[in-house]
């Protein structure tokens, strides 16, 4: 049962940091000049490439992938994809979020952007926490971990 309730959790972190990221992309173009610009084939100074689309379309699928495997894998690797997929996107926002305001200017989609960089990273912490409590299950009973623990909650 504690099992489906983490894997839930998981998956339901990931949605949020989907659609935060999506709501991003959304708001984004409602800033001033930015549809003109993609309509001229310009984004932000440069062509716009099958790349770029190609990049727009991993940063919503991404999440939406890892709320799939939240739900379907099991225990311990859970916990290391979910880790892996956090710091990864995590990691990401922040060098985003870092380049936006190295330009000196401050839009709104970097609002949505830094919630789905704080979830990611929220997820990534309760993935530690997962793999802790994975290692003390599977430790042998009578081992020095084990025994640690137990006296310690005793």
């Amino acid at each position: 049962m504690g099992s489906t309730l983490a894997r839930m959790r998981f998956t339901m972190l990931w949605l949020v940091a989907g659609i935060a990221l999506l709501g991003a992309a959304v708001i984004f173009f409602y800033e001033p000049d930015v549809l003109e610009e993609a309509v001229g084939g310009q984004m932000e100074g440069e062509a716009v490439t099958m790349g770029m689309a190609l990049m727009m379309a991993g940063m919503a699928a991404f999440p939406l992938a890892l709320a799939v495997a939240s739900l379907f894998v099991p225990g311990r690797a859970n916990a290391i994809t979910n880790l892996v997929g956090g710091v990864a996107l995590g990691a990401f926002g922040l060098f985003a979020a870092g380049s936006e305001l190295g330009g000196g200017v401050f839009h709104a989609h970097l609002l949505l952007a830094l919630v789905g960089a704080a979830t990611a990273w929220t997820i990534a912490a309760l993935s530690v926490v997962a793999l802790r409590r994975h290692s003390l299950e599977e430790a042998p009973p009578g081992s020095l971990k084990l025994e640690f623990t137990a006296r310690a909650n005793a």
